[in-house]
């Protein structure tokens, strides 16, 4: 059987980027953007939760999948 790997590394990165952006400008907005921050980071964090759990990490992040060989 051959096996197809691949890595979310660099989505899980970008998440964490993302994050890490929204927490420096929620002090710097008005009440009912932080609202919208807010609900952005739980989204985010939400989603990185997901990618956690469905692709178990092998080596952070990474996930095999077992294919039938084409014969």
């Amino acid at each position: 059987m051959a096996t197809v790997k691949f890595t979310l590394k660099n989505i899980t990165k970008d998440i964490e980027a993302a994050e890490k952006k929204l927490r420096a400008l929620r002090g710097k907005v008005i009440k009912a953007d932080q609202k919208k921050i807010d609900l952005n980071l739980r989204s985010l964090s939400k989603a990185r939760g997901i990618i956690g759990v469905v692709c178990r990490p092998l080596a952070h992040y990474a996930q095999a999948f077992r294919m039938k060989a084409k014969k």
